[in-house]
């Protein structure tokens, strides 16, 4: 057998051998864990046929309609409760609970990366929050002046360095007749305008704020060259820093407030307001916390106490005795929220405060006041939240409700809070 025929032969063997050990190196391509084709109906589907019985759960899938897909995302909403809230969540302020939207003007770097519109129809107010170009977003609200009857704008912006807001309320009426040279302003009750600032670090959010109120009719008059001028106001400022330790929330912040019931005669004499008790100097020094008891992935309970020590000066005006006052108050509060069924989640809570006052305000000289006691009776709240995968709405229950279910149809409110969210 010459060369030729060797070679061939080794040839043919190498190629059988070869031809012999494909099918134990890889399968042919298989459709493995490709994703099975929607249908109309809930059915199961052989993707590929398995080699194994371990196989079966890979491949044997259910095949599952567009509706049945969306409703498998939804229960995510059961284990979480720290979504954006509405007015009907958490009305006496403990620390550690889903922040609200009202807490996103407060504090507006919280802003950044929420898309949402919310709507209040027992508190007359809408709000929605919205990205404007990358890493930046916006908020805007028509809201109400804090008291009185004006409508407030409320503006907010952030970025992933700080956030600010505005919210303001006027109403305001200028009145002359150049005959007679009369000249007057009137500025109402709830005229109002508020400046926001948080700035996020690494461990905590440090926010500012300040703000001008009119809480009184006041008027300034300009009567042929002698001005006169009866001015009810407020401005307040606040600096905190909010973050948490583990189960453990706080928020701590100093603020200042300076009151003005005055009245300024054409002559140049100044009067106390007819109360005597809204003009003043005053300082407060806050720190609340809220501590995480007990959670699971279903339920949660918050314990914590909102604290503040404070001291007001009262102006010493005319002939009258400046006055002091110096007080300490702490609000012990709870908060529970658990999931009931699919999509629902419950909420309640309940505190009082109790007081410490020492000091006096009446201008005379030989009183004097100490007081310790607790302040109005303990205020309890229940709450409901229905939410799904873009939507939720949200509703606080009202005593009347629970006396008279059928009171909203004889033109009562049958909840005391009621809002709904769209998420995007």
């Amino acid at each position: 057998m010459n060369i030729f025929k060797i070679s061939a032969l080794c040839l043919f063997g190498a190629a059988v051998a070869f031809a012999q050990q494909v099918p134990e190196a890889t399968p042919p391509a298989a459709p493995a864990p490709v994703p099975p084709s929607v249908s109309s109906d809930s059915t199961v589907s052989l993707v590929a046929a398995p080699s194994s019985s371990s196989e079966v759960a890979v491949f044997l899938q259910p095949v599952l309609s567009s509706s049945s897909a969306a409703a498998t995302a939804e229960p995510q909403g059961k284990t979480i409760f720290d979504s954006v809230r509405g007015h009907a969540y958490n009305p006496y302020s403990t620390v550690g609970a889903a922040s609200t939207v009202r807490d996103l003007v407060e504090k507006p770097s919280d802003i950044n990366g929420q898309k949402f519109f919310y709507v209040s129809p027992t508190d007359r107010l809408g709000y929605t929050a919205f990205p404007i170009s990358d890493g930046h977003s916006a908020l805007l609200g028509l809201d109400n002046s804090p008291i009185g009857n004006p409508a407030a704008l409320v503006l907010g912006y952030a970025n992933s360095f700080f956030g600010l807001a505005l919210n303001y309320s006027v109403s305001k009426a200028w009145q002359s007749d150049s005959e007679t040279e009369r000249y007057m302003r009137f500025t109402s009750p709830g005229d109002n305008i508020a400046l926001y600032l948080s700035i996020p670090l690494s461990f905590a959010t440090i926010y500012a704020n300040a703000n001008w109120l009119t809480y009184d009719l006041s008027v300034k008059s300009k009567i042929e060259g002698k001005t006169s001028q009866q001015d009810f106001s407020e401005i307040k400022g606040n600096l905190g820093l909010t973050g948490g330790l583990g189960s453990l929330n706080y928020d701590g912040y100093l603020s200042v407030i300076r009151t003005g019931g005055t009245f300024i005669a054409s002559s140049g004499d100044k009067f106390i307001d007819s109360t005597g008790t809204n003009t003043y100097l005053g300082s407060a020094i806050s720190f609340n916390i809220g501590y995480v008891a007990l959670q699971n992935s279903n339920a949660r309970v918050i314990v914590g106490t909102n604290n503040s020590f404070s001291v007001r000066f009262y102006d010493k005006i005319d002939v009258t005795r400046s006055d002091h006052i110096i007080g300490f108050a702490i609000a012990p509060n709870i908060l529970g929220e658990v999931s009931l069924f699919e999509n629902w989640l419950a909420f309640a809570g309940a505190t009082h405060a109790i007081n410490l006052l020492a000091g006096d305000n009446d201008k005379i000289s030989t009183t004097s006041l100490l007081e310790i006691a607790s302040r109005d009776e303990t205020g309890a709240f229940a709450g409901i939240r229905y939410q799904r995968t873009n939507w939720a709405v949200e509703a606080q229950v009202a005593t009347s409700l629970l006396n008279n279910p059928f009171g909203g149809f004889n033109g009562n409110d049958m909840f005391a809070r009621f809002g709904g969210f769209i998420n995007f």
